[in-house]
């Protein structure tokens, strides 16, 4: 398990180091982004919905054929995704895990090709109401390999919106832009589906598939051939509203369009439940740690000399993780006391939208830290020091001073912790030569929003499973 921490924000320039590449293995994680098929709805649901505090999740049901559907870990900070969530895809989910993308052309077929008639009863194809959710994504009439998970939840009677964090990629791009054979994906809230992305260029929000501008082939990590990513950033949000105390109905669906081939897949992981759209739940009160979007926070005022804070932390098993966050600053320096650092994991892309990672400190040695990477101290730097610095957060994300979720920082110790503290103590800047001061940047957004709102061609490599 990984616990969280979080830091503020540090507003100092990148240092000349090489420069990091999105999807690159910059800092050797343990392990790489993992991929567990299952067909247990009921635990799909769970992982995507992170027992988020005014939702309970009454029923859920599957529908597509075993290895369609999974559950993601990622260590590795692959597409800068969160550590955890849930997949969906028209062909095998395990084919898209961490990996060299080895085919343009790579596809599952879980049924057999044929030519049949108008609609070939041997392929595996869409339900009437698959039909009736797919058809307007994709524009086309005839859908096959099809995975639909659909989720009934009760939601409190303050809750009006849920964010979702989701990386969505195809085989389809580049040869099939425009074609009969662009994919669909849909998130469905009440029947209305709320996947849209606005191009980064302006206009209106466009669906989830290989004919939206902003698909782009130069980021890599998965056998996918390209990920959609406005701006440069593969991480897309969708703020789903709900209607408050009451049954909600959920849909997730993807499938193939005009034939089973070539594979579409989105990675999808759940972030917080909301009173209001942009509500960051007035006064912040600490987390568990158990994830980047509940850390434990502060547990004593700035030290009005040093600007040095102090995380309690919760009893803390060895080899795990704990994310932690003190309120915003220019760059911080952490110290565990006599405990020592086994790893650190850098905020995702969902929670911090800086694509070109972070620098580690330890004892005057760097090394790259990617967004969502996992680092650990005795492989890179030969020692699980008591104390580090992280430097080079981003000046121009302009993170909130007020959101108590500005930077979350995981943190694993090499012995269990008990009643022990993390102290975090601010890196001043100097500003014109002159003081060093602490400058907080203005209050914006953390991340690109996403907003709500033929049979003849044989085309691909064939995977068996």
């Amino acid at each position: 398990m990984v616990y969280w921490i979080i830091l503020g924000e540090c507003q100092l320039k990148k240092l000349s180091l090489t420069a990091i590449l999105l999807g690159s293995v910059l800092s050797a994680p343990a392990h790489a982004i993992s991929i567990s098929p299952t067909s247990d709805a009921t635990g799909l649901a769970n992982t995507l919905f992170l027992n988020l505090p005014g939702l309970q999740i009454t029923d859920a049901t599957l529908d597509g054929a075993f290895g369609q559907t999974g559950t993601f870990t990622n260590e590795s900070g692959t597409y800068g995704l969160p550590n955890s969530g849930i997949v969906l895809s028209s062909g095998h989910v395990s084919d898209y895990a961490d990996g060299p993308n080895t085919e343009t052309a790579f596809t599952t077929e879980f049924d057999e090709f044929g030519f049949g008639g108008e609609v070939d009863e041997a392929f595996n194809g869409a339900t009437p109401e698959e039909q009736a959710l797919l058809g307007p994504i994709s524009g086309q009439p005839f859908h096959f390999d099809v995975a639909l998970l659909d989720i009934s939840f009760n939601v409190d009677a303050d809750v009006s919106q849920v964010s979702f964090f989701g990386t969505f990629g195809s085989e389809e791009f580049p040869r099939f832009v425009g074609s009969e054979f662009v994919d669909g994906f849909g998130l469905f809230v009440n029947g209305t589906n709320v996947a849209g992305v606005q191009p980064a260029d302006g206009g209106p929000n466009l669906p989830l598939n290989v004919n939206h501008p902003d698909f782009d082939a130069s980021i890599t990590g998965t056998e996918l051939n390209a990920v959609l990513a406005p701006n440069g950033n593969p991480v897309l949000r969708f703020d789903v509203p709900v209607n408050p105390g009451e049954v909600n109905q959920f849909q997730i669906i993807v499938g193939d369009s005009g034939d089973t081939s070539l594979d579409t897949t989105i990675y999808l992981s759940s972030f917080i439940a909301q009173g209001n759209p942009g509500d960051t739940g007035g006064t912040p009160t600490t987390g568990t740690g158990t994830t980047e979007f509940n850390p434990v926070l502060p547990s004593n005022p700035p030290d009005p000399e040093t600007g040095e804070f102090v995380i309690a932390l919760p009893e803390v098993p060895a080899g795990e993780t704990v994310w932690i966050d003190p309120p915003v600053s220019v760059g911080f320096t952490y110290d565990a006391g006599t405990d020592q650092f086994a790893s650190i994991t850098a905020p995702s892309l969902a929670t911090v939208a800086d694509l070109d990672g972070y620098i580690v400190e330890v004892g005057g040695v760097q090394h790259l830290l990617a967004a969502g990477a996992t680092l650990d101290f005795q492989s890179l730097f030969g020692e699980t020091p008591t104390t580090f610095k992280l430097l080079g957060i981003d000046p121009d994300l302009g993170l909130d001073p007020a959101n108590a979720l500005a930077f979350p920082l995981g943190v694993s110790f090499v012995s269990a912790v008990s009643d022990g503290s993390v102290s975090i103590t601010p890196i001043t800047l100097d500003v014109g030569g002159g003081v060093p001061s602490q400058v907080p940047l203005p209050a914006t957004g953390l991340l690109l929003v996403g907003a709500l709102g033929g049979f003849g061609l044989m085309r691909r490599r064939k995977s068996t499973k």
